[in-house]
Order: C-alpha cells, then structure tokens, then sequence
C-alpha cells in the first residue's frame, strides 16, 4: 500500500519486518535446535528436528504447533521476556479497558478464521524480489532477539531498499515486539526521526 500510494502515508514503518517468512523459520528452526540441545534439553531438540519446515515442502503442521512454544521458551518470540502467549498476551489482552468484552473474543476468533485465507501466501512471498523501492521515508524497528521475523533477513533486505529517507534501529532488549518491549526509544524514534522525516537516530552500521 504504501509502495502503490505514497502520497497517503507520511512515512512507512517496518515493526519486526517480514521478508521471506518461509526462510524465516527454516532459520527458526536451525537457530531453536541449537538452543535446546546447547541447554541439554534434547527431547526438545529431537522434536523441532522431527517437526518438517523446507523452502521447498513449506511449514508442516507438526512445525507450526510446536514452533510458538519452542521461540516463547528460548526468547525469541513475542517478546524476549515472555515465555508464554496465555500469561504474555491472552490473559493481558483480556485486561485492556478498550476494548469490549466482544472484541475482545473477536480477536481471537478472527486469528483462527482468518489464517488459511493468507498464511501459505504470506510464507512463500519474497519481498526482496518485488519490491525494492518505495517513494516515501522506510524505518524498521527491529529486535535483536527476532527469530518470528528473521532480524538479520529484515536488516539485508532494508539495505536493498531505495528511499528518499532510510532508518534502521536493532532493539538490543526485543524480539517480535519492540514498540513494546523498549517504548521510550520507539516513542522518541517515532517523534524525532518518523515525525521529522530524518534518519538521525539510526544505527549507524
């Protein structure tokens, strides 16, 4: 939308960036194998090794009921301190006074409804081969700790983009959720550089 209709947006901000999502949890699962059996935790290991995900046959769905577990546990899921989406998000979302106490189920009922309509789509789509270029200012935020969308596949594919205006910021303390796992440095990107249309607050590498 933003690439087709620049003149709409005043800036677009890439929040844990998805590129090639497929590549992204082949990595997933490479980096996550590691990290359980470096704990001594081989049953795990075994079982993320045992749980298919290929760019070639795609994500099983021994893969996906065990993939948000496995991140959650290791921190590089949601959040890099959270350990589990029922305390981490069910049960904090169910708290927010915004929203209504139907909204609230429509969310989740929303998550189920809506995945087979985009989920194999959004896997297998490559951004990095379609679109390179947009006419407007590109920030990502991204958290080091990202295994959901791979960070360092977020970082090659922001260095392909053209822009008038490029900022990159890693969150060193985040993963999937930097704009609320760090929200002071989020807020004063967004007001300073995204509102000011500079790049004076990105990393510099």
């Amino acid at each position: 939308m933003a690439a087709a209709a620049p003149d709409r947006f005043l800036a677009y901000v890439g929040m844990a960036q998805i590129v090639h999502q497929l590549r992204s949890e082949t990595l997933a699962q490479e980096y996550l194998i590691d990290v359980f059996r470096a704990r001594g935790d081989e049953r795990m290991a075994r079982r993320l090794e045992a749980a298919p995900v290929s760019l070639e046959a795609g994500a099983s769905e021994a893969w996906m009921r065990l993939r948000d577990r496995a991140m959650h546990e290791a921190g590089v899921g949601h959040m890099h301190q959270m350990r589990s989406v029922i305390t981490g998000i069910f049960v904090p979302m169910w708290r927010v006074r915004a929203y209504t106490l139907r909204e609230k189920v429509n969310i989740w009922r929303g998550k189920i409804w809506s995945r087979p309509f985009f989920w194999e789509d959004l896997l297998r789509d490559d951004l990095t081969a379609r679109l390179t270029r947009l006419e407007l200012p590109v920030y990502f935020f991204t958290g080091r700790h990202d295994y959901t969308a791979n960070a360092e596949l977020s970082r090659a594919y922001f260095n392909t983009i053209e822009a008038p205006v490029k900022g990159f910021y890693l969150f060193e303390d985040s993963a999937h959720s930097p704009l609320f796992e760090e929200p002071a440095r989020a807020r004063q990107i967004l007001l300073s550089d995204v509102l000011g249309g500079t790049a004076a607050l990105a990393d510099t590498r």
